[in-house]
């Protein structure tokens, strides 16, 4: 099975298992541990997310730091709609991080570690499989930051168009929209 197949399986999962997570969120409203829980389960996800937005291990702890400490402020006003906490929890990193990008007003060239930013299948250990990722990542980050939620919550996240949208809070017409706009913006930064 391919990551991407058990990536799909896991968000199916995850909606299958939306009220156990939410009974969770209605504990962790007055329990530490069930928040730890939350922490635990989902801080390895905002991690990678953040860090494949920033390139920058600082920036990323922070700005992870600043998502949960934005979810446990929100979490008295939080309310289960059926949708995944994972789902909640993306839409605070992506604008966490929309505004990081906004505020740095740059786009550094970046020393990466490529297994965290793509599967493992996926990266080339010569020489040149990580120039071209390099390459490639630079191009993603100096696409706008609304090209870069979308193109990095359905292709490295794995998310479906659907899903995007709800992470986002947009039409899924909006959300089909950008992703064709940052594909081509993308070709055409890679295209020679």
């Amino acid at each position: 099975m391919s990551q991407i197949e058990v990536r799909a399986c896991q968000a199916a999962d995850d909606w299958s298992h939306t009220d156990d997570e939410g009974d969770l969120i209605e504990r962790a409203k007055h329990d530490r541990e069930a928040f730890s829980t939350l922490y635990r389960r989902h801080y390895r996800l905002l991690s990678d997310h953040v860090y494949r937005r920033t390139g920058d291990m600082h920036a990323t702890e922070d700005i992870v730091a600043d998502v949960f400490l934005a979810a446990l402020r929100t979490l008295p006003r939080f309310r289960r709609r059926g949708v995944p906490v994972r789902f909640w929890l993306l839409r605070i990193a992506t604008n966490a991080v929309n505004h990081w990008v906004r505020r740095k007003r740059r786009h550094p060239v970046l020393t990466l570690d490529p297994d965290r930013l793509m599967a493992p299948s996926s990266t080339s250990s010569s020489h040149e499989g990580r120039n071209d990722l390099a390459r490639a990542r630079r191009a993603l980050l100096s696409l706008a930051p609304k090209y870069q939620a979308v193109l990095s919550l359905r292709y490295f996240e794995g998310l479906t168009v659907k899903e995007v949208a709800v992470v986002l809070g947009s039409r899924v017409g909006t959300i089909k929209s950008r992703l064709a706009r940052a594909r081509e913006a993308l070709r055409e930064r890679l295209t020679p």
